[in-house]
């Protein structure tokens, strides 16, 4: 069955570089293309997460093998080179989400389901991990030693972000969003090596 949210999720991300989900669900709401779809919250944000899951896998197989759409639920993201994107043989969410069966899912599966994510989402990291060529580059961007200290990484965030802070008079917010992520990534680096 061909989804009837394909196309607008195609506009919007033609719009932006970069989606998540949640923010895909709130703009298409927005724009009133999917209103209330159960009575129970939790069948209604587990069917318009489906849908929309859904409507992204079916728009990865259309786009291929030109476009690759990345998704996951925190970074939805077209590009025009899929050879530099690792694409997964198998794919268990995307055979969960092309299978209309699972729309119906009970109250007491979906709560399941809730579970599952919370538990796999606490235990997992959320930063994305430097390989070692990432972290020069970042070193070298940061100006920062290859052995630095934790405190000589804060000491240079401290300067980049108040450089690049958006309420600044030359502040970019988007440079500021891209010098946080690093620096989590950088912390993350400085304490496996520490």
């Amino acid at each position: 069955m061909l989804n009837p949210l394909i196309d607008e999720i195609f506009e919007l991300i033609l719009t932006k570089h970069i989606w998540k989900v949640h923010t895909l669900a709130l703009e298409l709401s927005k724009r009133g293309v999917v209103n209330n779809l159960d009575t129970d919250p939790y069948r209604d944000l587990f069917q318009r997460n489906f849908l929309i899951m859904n409507a992204l896998y079916q728009l990865q197989q259309q786009l291929l093998p030109n476009q690759y759409l990345l998704v996951a639920s925190l970074h939805i993201e077209l590009t025009d080179n899929p050879d530099k994107i690792t694409i997964a043989a198998h794919d268990s969410l995307q055979t969960y989400y092309l299978d209309w069966q699972n729309y119906d899912a009970s109250i007491t599966e979906v709560k399941s389901l809730l579970d599952d994510f919370w538990r796999t989402f606490r235990a997992s990291p959320t930063i994305n991990t430097l390989d070692q060529q990432q972290r020069q580059t970042l070193l070298k961007r940061w100006e920062l030693p290859d052995d630095f200290s934790m405190q000589a990484l804060q000491k240079r965030w401290r300067q980049l972000a108040t450089q690049y802070h958006p309420d600044k008079q030359h502040g970019n917010a988007e440079q500021f969003k891209q010098l946080k992520n690093e620096y989590e990534q950088l912390r993350a680096s400085c304490s496996k090596t520490s």
